[in-house]
């Protein structure tokens, strides 16, 4: 006679859950056209981070047209509306990426800029109120729609890995293209632009009168790092 009563306290004792409505909801499978997306760590990458500001056509630089660029790693095109991009280090922010029916195929690079009137006027999605330190500690973390972590890069306390202005040029902080692995917290795998001559025109989508002095590769393959190579890395 102990079997039911047991089975009967056991029942008693657990909650109903609720409505499935009610309950945490990852966007899982293919989403609706135009929803948002959810992701997994690592599909979603930072690839490149133009922090010291981009120099205009009269040569002065202006250090709030920057932009960070992110590219699709998964195996399927991504909504990123209303992803969160957080900041920490010297300036503590959160954004959100605007919504949009905007689907990043698989291994776009897309840009978001802080201003759509500046060196970058087809980035991809604008966040007027984005900003960066010019040259003091940034970390970087982007979480999909549903606030999972899906990618990290830089540092609270450490100076920029890579980029910065020399009083000519401004060069963005690129991600080295690993095959296998890396981290955008480790300083190791970024570096600053480099003007190698390739055969993919990085400065296509930078405004004509910025080329000069503004060095990125917005919407493109990064520039190779100063071995010269596109993708290093090991299977360890």
């Amino acid at each position: 006679m102990r079997t039911p009563l047991l089975a009967l306290a056991l029942v008693a004792c657990n909650a109903d859950p609720g409505e499935v409505d009610q309950q945490v909801d990852y966007r899982l499978g293919a989403p609706e056209e135009g929803a948002a997306s959810s992701g997994e760590r690592g599909t979603i990458v930072i690839s490149e981070v133009l922090w010291s500001g981009a120099i205009g056509p009269d040569g002065v630089r202006d250090q709030s047209d920057i932009f960070i660029e992110l590219r699709n790693e998964s195996a399927r095109s991504v909504n990123l509306s209303g992803w969160h991009l957080k900041q920490q280090g010297s300036i503590q922010r959160t954004y959100r990426i605007p919504e949009s029916t905007r689907m990043v195929a698989v291994g776009e690079h897309v840009i978001i800029a802080a201003t759509a009137d500046g060196c970058f006027p087809t980035a991809d999605y604008v966040i007027p109120e984005l900003e960066l330190p010019d040259g003091d500690p940034f970390y970087l973390t982007l979480q999909d729609a549903d606030e999972r972590l899906i990618e990290s890069a830089g540092n609270r306390t450490m100076p920029p890995f890579a980029g910065g202005f020399d009083l000519v040029d401004s060069r963005s902080m690129e991600r080295v293209q690993l095959m296998f692995g890396g981290r955008g917290t480790e300083p190791h795998i970024w570096h600053y632009y480099t003007d190698a001559e390739t055969d993919v025109p990085n400065d296509t989508y930078i405004d004509e009168g910025c080329r000069a002095h503004t060095l990125a590769s917005p919407r493109r393959p990064n520039s190779p790092d100063y071995s010269g190579a596109y993708s290093t890395g090991s299977f360890e």
